[in-house]
């Protein structure tokens, strides 16, 4: 019994109308509208109009469509009716899409089974390669045209394709068999017909070797006679005692391929998939050496960054055993490593720092490399760097910038290099050690904290020392509780110091719960000495004394109170103040 066709819309359309207003102004939006179109009816009468419109727009849209997987429900009689008109016509441009287009839409997966074994008389593993029978999307019977599926169209056909994969598999053997016959029967568009297909595959398409391989017509094209593989009714597999790692360019036709390099060259260059460009190369060096030695530097240069690594592997071989590379500039070499591959940067920076003299690079740019994250380029900036010294403020200013050097193996090398060419200006201004000690990174404070020691100039400045007291780093912070304590076995450690600024260094050492618990029992002693040569001060000193106190344990807790009992015995008018700020002291 037959089975009823569902009910189709009304030839008068609206929406069909508007897409078709679309399709005649050539708006790009249109491939969009007409993969939403449901209507089999319309759109199997549409194709003949399609195909044989003779204006580029129209020419234009065609090619979208078919670059779209074959995956929009109802498209069936479409699909089916352009890929007739195109192999009629012997449209070369037209079949190249349904080759690649067909090629995606069987991916087979691998899948591992159980076989009995008589001999060993156990169940033994075996692989399998098996085609998902749900990647067919065409049901006669569901509606697509409901609200839900408008809702959720890009989710029902994820992973599902048009036909069923008896009928995906004919098609793609249908659309080889094209270019099989021009081969046979006009070998002259041969080459360049299936050349416009091989720049049509991506990488996307060849995600592992089974996809290679799962790709029907590409396989023919390029490893058609290859030992390693062999041709079965459902796909290419791997042949006995044979690996995909022994895969050799082998192609249909190779007398046709051997006729000049240009067409093999042009593909090196212009595919967007890796076995493509690699099949190219190894074609170009077997048959055709001469090409790949006419290369011109410019062209060698770009190759270095362009997005094919096949590309840049060839580019980067030439250039490391070709001399002559005297004539690139530096504007050229620094393009290279700006915009090069992360993991091309040590070959790079290896050739420049053979062909670049130091007095080449300027100043600006040695600092420029040496701020870079990769290691390879800042290390490439502190080679030219170390040959060089400031010689113009903005130089000077260009210097404190490597203190935020974002390689981190090399900022410590960096800034210790720093802190000597500036110390040994003539202008050289004590103040400069702070833009060091105030660095976010650790091991920078750290070197500028050793610069501040070794450098009298900037050890002796009063001025250094105030702003260090405000420091927002722990290992300032303890480091100047430390020196106070020095100063104090001389003297007044706080003479030539703000009180208030000292007050607030004392307040964050206390405060920090987990560190500086060798430095509190310094803050306590400081703070009491204080206190008893400046009794003024107690109204500010006993509120951040009274935290000290209770920071610390054992004989510093009791010589705190010591020295608190002591003060008010020498002041008793500020019993009232201790009392407040220490109530749970008792007096007899």
């Amino acid at each position: 019994m037959a089975r009823a066709r569902p009910p189709q819309p009304p030839t008068s359309d609206p929406n069909w109308e508007r897409t078709l207003r679309m399709f005649e102004s050539g708006a790009p939006e249109f491939v969009d509208a007409v993969r939403q179109r449901v209507t089999a009816a319309a759109l199997a009468t549409f194709a003949e109009t399609w195909y044989t419109d003779s204006r580029i727009e129209a020419k234009r849209l065609l090619f979208a469509y078919l670059d779209r997987p074959f995956n929009s429900p109802r498209h069936e009689p479409l699909v089916k009716r352009l890929f007739k008109f195109a192999d009629a016509a012997g449209d070369d441009a037209v079949m190249a899409r349904f080759l690649v287009g067909f090629d995606r839409t069987i991916r087979r997966r691998r899948a591992t089974t159980e076989k009995y074994n008589h001999k060993t008389r156990a169940y033994e593993p075996r692989e399998k390669l098996s085609t998902p029978p749900d990647t067919v999307l065409s049901r006669e019977d569901r509606n697509y045209a409901g609200a839900w599926f408008a809702q959720n169209r890009e989710q029902f056909v994820a992973g599902k394709f048009l036909f069923s994969l008896a009928t995906r598999r004919y098609l793609r053997r249908r659309a080889w068999r094209y270019f099989r016959k021009l081969g046979r029967n006009k070998p002259e568009r041969y080459v360049p017909a299936v050349c416009a297909a091989l720049k049509l595959y991506t990488d996307a398409d060849v995600p592992d070797g089974l996809a290679l391989l799962d790709n029907w017509g590409l396989v023919h094209v390029l490893f058609h006679h290859s030992p390693t593989i062999e041709s079965k009714p459902n796909g290419w597999v791997v042949a006995s005692g044979g690996t995909l790692a022994k895969l050799q360019p082998d192609p249909m036709f190779r007398k046709l391929w051997l006729r000049g390099p240009e067409p093999i060259f042009d593909l090196l260059v212009n595919a967007r998939c890796r076995p493509v460009s690699m099949w190219a190369v190894q074609m170009l060096r077997r048959n055709f050496p001469d090409r790949l030695k006419r290369l011109t530097l410019d062209e060698l240069l770009a190759w270095v960054i362009s997005p094919n690594p096949v590309l840049n592997d060839i580019a980067l071989e030439v250039l490391e055993s070709r001399g002559g590379l005297e004539g690139v500039t530096i504007e050229q070499w620094l393009t290279l490593t700006e915009e090069a591959r992360p993991e091309l940067l040590d070959r790079i920076c290896e050739m420049v720092a053979r062909n670049v003299k130091p007095e080449q690079v300027a100043f600006a740019d040695a600092v420029k490399l040496a701020m870079q994250r990769p290691v390879p380029l800042a290390r490439l900036g502190f080679a030219f760097l170390q040959h060089k010294s400031p010689k113009t403020a903005a130089e000077v200013a260009a210097v404190f910038g490597l203190r935020d050097a974002a390689a981190d193996p090399l900022r410590a090398d960096l800034v210790r290099w720093a802190a000597r060419v500036l110390s040994a200006r003539p202008e050289f201004n004590p103040l400069w050690v702070l833009e060091f000690l105030d660095s976010r990174y650790e091991e920078v404070r750290e070197i500028g904290w050793e610069w501040l020691q070794t450098d009298a100039r900037a050890r002796e400045s009063p001025l250094v020392w105030q702003r260090l007291l405000e420091s927002p780093y722990d290992n300032v912070r303890l480091r100047m509780i430390g020196m106070l304590e020095d100063r104090a076995k001389y003297g007044d450690a706080l003479a030539g110091f703000a009180p208030e600024r000292v007050r607030f260094l004392w307040a964050a050492v206390l405060l920090n719960v987990s560190r500086g618990a060798r430095a509190k029992p310094f803050v306590v002693r400081q703070m009491i000495d204080r206190l008893g040569a400046h009794p003024d001060e107690a109204g500010d000193l006993l509120p951040i004394l009274a935290v000290a106190l209770r920071s610390v344990r054992g004989p510093e807790f009791r010589a705190g109170l010591a020295g608190v009992a002591g003060f008010v015995a020498r002041h008793p008018t500020r019993k009232n103040l201790v009392e407040a700020v220490f109530p749970e002291l008792k007096w007899s």
